[in-house]
């Protein structure tokens, strides 16, 4: 159906001010950064710190893109943190701007609505790094076209040659059935090249202020170069999606008696090779303009600042830091200096979803330079975490013997300094007076060489850490009737305790809830 281009940019602004659900399928939206992620980097996210920060949801939070490009690019983007001040700044300038002038905007939602295909996804392949699929017999085609015509032509001096010419065209059918599968793998890719092009032309054109496509008209001219040469496979993939039944059966025949699968596939893949670099300036110049255009959105909904990444602290400046993932979550203040963080409080008091809210600020800060909170200030850090880590049970490990190989990588990456490590009660997989000890001593070491945010429900634990921790913690108020949480970080160690007592407000039988509250009493006494 025919919409106006004022109906059409309605719809892209509403769409950003509030992105309606919509499948999100991860393994292709991940397929650019896979394809690069062994490239050097100052820091790239493992997957235990994406699933405990909730990644996934991370992602869909902020996905107001209108390109495949820009989803692959944003994921990307959340993945690789920067240390780089300057490339930030940039970034907060051009999602600032998006913010500010929605006609602009809207020019470059239309300019990248012309990436919005599921076959978009596919243009990561051409920056692998990885040619595409060869086929074998590609140098010799054009020899095998020359033959065959040959042979109809000399057909009519000697009759004798027509035969050969039918086996000729048997062994063309044949390499062409043959060569499909490969031929379709590789075009794929190549039939989106069309759009990548006059999306970045689109924006070139908008002359917009933004360094990340002032570079655009070098690799705009030698990708336009090459889509002129490609023409010819999305004139084919044209004709397929419009069921055109008749021409493409004559194109197919043509194909066949003149292996043209091989000879243009051949060459389009020989150029896309040779212009790989500019295809990955264009894709990630208009990546980067669709992230801005989601952040700026993202932004709109809440409320934010810009980090502010010091040389002159080494700790942590948090004002009204939240969890943008948790509706209506309890902003907290933190400030650290030299020592790190030790956290306390029972079960749902708040604790996991503020270590994750420090984990978010200092990922979104030097990813998107966007922080949920009133102010952030803090020097370049990575992000480690271990807050949900499972049992490794198809590999025969224990929960306790998985957590110490995952630590100690954690104590390994230390040594290089300049890492945020967000721990949650490490080694709960064995017994009470071996985890303190081994906390203790892995706490420890790591805060001597960065920042450790850690929590606990071993109250010893402060004691042994203090000076280099600080303590916080969350509590909760219970009554005879009810019980409720107020989600407010508060300085200095636990000193309540009633775990015991919500097994009463939850229903225990109260010969259970008496037995438990003697045999604490017993306990305590004993030290």
């Amino acid at each position: 159906m025919w919409t106006s281009t004022s109906e059409r940019l309605a719809a892209l602004d509403a769409e950003w001010r509030q992105p309606t659900a919509r499948f999100r399928n991860f393994p292709l939206i991940a397929r650019y950064y896979a394809a690069v992620q062994a490239e050097p980097a100052y820091h790239r996210l493992d997957q235990q710190t994406w699933t405990d920060l909730n990644g996934d949801e991370l992602f869909t939070l902020l996905d107001g893109t209108v390109s495949r490009v820009g989803q692959q690019c944003l994921y990307h983007r959340l993945h690789s943190p920067l240390d780089d001040a300057q490339a930030l700044r940039e970034f907060d300038g051009a999602a600032g701007f998006f913010a500010a002038q929605p006609a602009e905007r809207g020019q470059v939602q239309l300019a990248l609505s012309r990436l919005n295909s599921t076959a978009a996804y596919y243009l990561a392949d051409l920056l692998a790094g990885e040619p595409l699929p060869e086929l074998p017999w590609a140098a010799a085609a054009p020899a095998l076209v020359l033959l065959l015509l040959a042979t109809v032509v000399g057909g009519f001096w000697m009759p004798v040659l027509w035969l050969l010419t039918a086996g000729q065209l048997l062994l063309h059918t044949m390499l062409h059935i043959w060569s499909r599968a490969r031929v379709v793998a590789g075009v794929r890719p190549m039939l989106q090249l069309g759009s990548l092009y006059r999306a970045g032309r689109d924006l070139s054109r908008l002359g917009l202020p933004l360094a990340a496509l002032s570079g655009l008209a070098a690799p705009l001219g030698r990708l336009g170069s090459l889509v002129n040469k490609v023409a010819f496979l999305q004139f084919e993939g044209q004709l397929q999606s419009d069921l055109a039944a008749l021409p493409w059966l004559i194109l197919e025949y043509i194909k066949i008696v003149l292996l043209l699968d091989f000879i243009v596939y051949h060459r389009c893949r020989r150029d896309v090779e040779q212009h790989a670099d500019a295809i990955r300036a264009v894709f990630e110049a208009v990546g980067y303009a669709d992230c801005a255009v989601a952040v700026a959105g993202f932004r709109a909904r809440f409320s934010y600042c810009a980090p502010d990444f010091t040389t002159e602290e080494t700790g942590l400046r948090l004002t009204a830091a939240y969890n943008p993932l948790v509706p209506g979550c309890v902003p907290n203040d933190l400030t650290v200096t030299e020592a790190s963080v030790l956290l306390t409080g029972s079960n749902m008091s708040g604790k996991t979803t503020f270590m994750r809210a420090i984990g978010l600020n200092t990922l979104l800060a030097q990813t998107i330079a966007t922080c949920p909170a009133a102010a952030y200030a803090a020097p370049f850090r990575r992000v480690v975490s271990s807050i949900n880590l499972a049992d490794n049970l198809p590999e025969g490990k224990s929960y306790y013997f998985a957590e110490a190989e995952a630590v100690l990588g954690f104590i390994r990456q230390a040594e290089a300094g300049g890492y945020l490590f967000i721990l949650d009660e490490l080694f709960k997989g064995t017994n009470t007076v071996e985890r303190i000890a081994a906390t203790q001593a892995v706490l420890a070491h790591l805060q001597a060489r960065s920042l450790v945010v850690a929590s606990t429900h071993d109250g010893e634990l402060g004691a042994l850490l203090a000076p280099a921790f600080t303590e916080y913690h969350f509590s909760e108020t219970v009554t005879e009737t009810d019980w409720y949480f107020d989600y407010r970080l508060k300085p200095g160690p636990l000193t309540t305790r009633n775990a015991i007592r919500l097994l009463a407000r939850a229903g225990y039988p109260a010969d259970i809830v008496q037995q438990a509250l003697a045999l604490s009493r017993t306990l305590d006494a004993a030290g």
